[in-house]
């Protein structure tokens, strides 16, 4: 074998043990894999070179389930927990099918206002209380075609830019001239295991983009709708927390209930499966054989093992690629996050928001409170109340859930004042706080 073109420094006796350990790492669950394979197949926003395979991303890799509809962890067997949705018009009971999808963009959202709850009852310590997370979902502005440029340039611009951030730009592009400099290093210094090692990162990515897609999934309807409803969401109908989400019938539909099909669906050939299978044993093979040389070799695989590792969890996280997905999406979501001393307070502050109570559209609320003879006359006081602003029956008042119906109706109404605004240039002058504040 050839003298390397580089010399190495000699290895002290601590660095050689660490060798024989470090590489060892590959093996290990360092980061979220199901969660990785889950934003690939949502945005395809995984590096070609970001591809060390662990145990149990080969058992996701080598699964012969079918994932054209839905995404890794959306689907009902990988989900460790289910999103119920309600939806306002219909008053239908059904589960999301994207849960995983949906409480990604939820948690990438920041709380843009808070509505302080300033009822008395709220100060009771008896009271179960509710917090609501309202969700106003809205088509983002379309970007504005120059006339004298002509559509092939448009398309092209849209696809480069639209299709990725800038931040996914940025680094892919640092971590290729990573990758460059390492594989260089590794030939010239004679490290040819780690140099083998890096020419299996980018074939890895390449077979997977194959075999999971490597294109964002759109939704299936984001056509402009003139028909806004109300969906209401929650991890158990015993639960003290709840989402509503709030926009156009077809996106707010097609993010919730419909499924979210790869963009090219290809039938994987056995040939692609045992592809897959040959590099993650290799990628292995090549791992344990650095172990026991307990040399440079081992040092560049566990640098390299450590970049992706920084970079799937801390540097391009999988709440930072949703973010990019709902942009793609042309999708802008609004939180407006607020508290209930009851139930009954909630349920009258959504029946109010919800643009289907102007038919009398109630059934969505059987699943969360059974219908009865109080349920008929708290929903006829809270009907009056809302059509003619004014007590219809003065017995009403008198009941035990009348002031949850003013309680919800003052948050109700404050929370519409609020998606009639403009949310990033909130005044302040409608009792609600902007995040970050001290709510007024």
């Amino acid at each position: 074998m050839p003298f390397p073109l580089l010399a190495l420094p000699v290895m002290p006796a601590w660095a050689h043990q660490l060798a024989g350990i470090l590489p060892l790492t590959a093996l290990i669950e360092f980061i979220d894999v199901a969660m990785k394979l889950h934003t690939f197949e949502l945005y395809g926003s995984v590096p070609l070179w970001n591809w060390p395979i662990t145990p149990a991303g080969a058992r996701l890799l080598l699964s012969t389930e079918n994932t054209s509809d839905a995404c890794c962890l959306d689907r009902s067997n990988r989900c460790e927990m289910s999103l119920h949705c309600i939806d306002g018009r219909h008053g239908d009971w059904y589960p999301s099918s994207a849960p995983t999808t949906t409480r990604l963009c939820v948690s990438t959202c920041k709380v843009d206002v808070i509505v302080r709850n300033k009822s008395q009852n709220i100060s009771d310590e008896r009271g179960r209380k509710q917090r609501l997370e309202f969700f106003s979902i809205a088509l983002s502005q379309p970007v504005a075609r120059s006339a004298t440029v002509s559509q092939p340039y448009v398309a092209a611009k849209r696809a480069l830019w639209l299709a990725c951030s800038l931040r996914y730009l940025l680094l892919s592009t640092l971590g290729w001239l990573c990758w460059v400099g390492a594989a260089a290093l590794s030939l010239t210094a004679g490290l040819y295991v780690a140099a083998t090692y890096l020419t299996l990162m980018p074939v890895t990515g390449y077979i997977v983009s194959f075999t999971h897609g490597g294109k964002p999934r759109r939704l299936l309807d984001v056509r402009p709708c003139n028909f806004t409803r109300v969906v209401i969401a929650t991890s158990s109908l015993n639960a003290p927390e709840w989402w509503a989400f709030y926009g156009g019938s077809s996106y707010l539909n097609s993010l919730l209930n419909k499924p979210l099909y790869r963009a090219h669906d290809r039938t994987v050939s056995p040939l692609l499966r045992v592809a897959t299978r040959g590099v993650v044993i290799s990628q292995w093979a090549v791992a344990v054989v650095s172990c026991a040389q307990q040399d440079g070799n081992a040092l560049v695989i566990a640098f390299w093992l450590f970049i992706c590792a920084i970079t799937s969890a801390y540097i391009y996280p999988p709440e930072k690629c949703v973010v990019d997905w709902l942009r793609h999406n042309n999708l802008v979501i609004r939180r407006i996050q607020t508290t209930f001393s009851s139930r009954r307070a909630m349920l009258s502050a959504l029946v109010y928001l919800n643009p289907d109570t102007r038919e009398r559209r109630l059934g969505w609320i059987n699943p969360i409170l059974a219908d009865g003879q109080d349920r008929r006359e708290w929903e006829s006081a809270l009907m009056g109340l809302i059509e003619t602003g004014s007590c219809v029956d003065p017995r009403s008042k008198t009941q035990y859930w009348w002031k949850f119906i003013e309680e919800g109706l003052d948050i109700g109404r404050r929370i519409e004042i609020l998606l009639h605004q403009n949310m990033g240039n909130n005044d302040g002058g409608t009792n609600i706080t902007t995040s970050g504040s001290t709510p007024c």
